[in-house]
């Protein structure tokens, strides 16, 4: 082989090579956030099940609400396998302790009406919330809000769920949705 074909084979391969790694993170990433509109979707069933069957949904406030509504549903029978079945990987410390999402950000609960935007846009149904895939959740750069997902609206694509979801929402669930307006 000559120097130039040589050169010419280590240039194919490298291009080939640079093409494969920024495809597989592409993949990675989509992967990582269909699993938290997953993870987003089967909170926000485990608290419409929860309210049908307590009446009420998880109150609480402050920097950890989200670890004490989650262990308010754990501690719950009907939707205590919801969480179960959540990865490994999104659970943070031993056992279940603290959820967090698919970049290894702890979830927000927004459950007060009266100081959440977004559970008054939603109807009063609390809202659980990821940071995304930049980690922030926008308080001091509002501008980093756009990739954040919720538990009411997952995706920058709207309601994705039904495209996303082996099980799409029960007409019970709906129903309890309307009841609530």
């Amino acid at each position: 082989m000559t120097l130039i074909e040589m050169v010419i084979t280590v240039s194919v391969v490298g291009f080939g090579l640079f093409l494969l790694v920024g495809w597989t993170g592409d993949m990675r990433e989509d992967a990582r956030r269909d699993l938290a509109v997953r993870m987003l979707a089967e909170l926000d069933r485990a608290l419409a099940k929860y309210y049908r069957l307590t009446g009420h949904y998880p109150r609480t406030s402050g920097p950890n609400a989200a670890n004490w509504a989650t262990a308010a549903l754990l501690d719950y029978e009907k939707t205590r396998s919801t969480l179960e079945a959540f990865p490994p990987s999104l659970w943070e410390g031993p056992g279940y302790k603290n959820l967090i999402d698919p970049w290894g950000t702890r979830l927000r609960y927004h459950a007060e009406d009266r100081v959440s935007k977004l559970v008054r846009a939603n109807g009063g149904r609390p809202v659980f919330e990821s940071a995304g895939p930049d980690r922030d959740f926008g308080d001091n750069d509002p501008a980093r809000i756009g990739d954040n997902l919720r538990s009411d609206d997952p995706g920058p694509d709207r309601f994705r769920l039904h495209d996303l979801i082996q099980k799409p929402l029960t007409t019970e669930t709906e129903a309890n949705v309307a009841e609530e307006d």
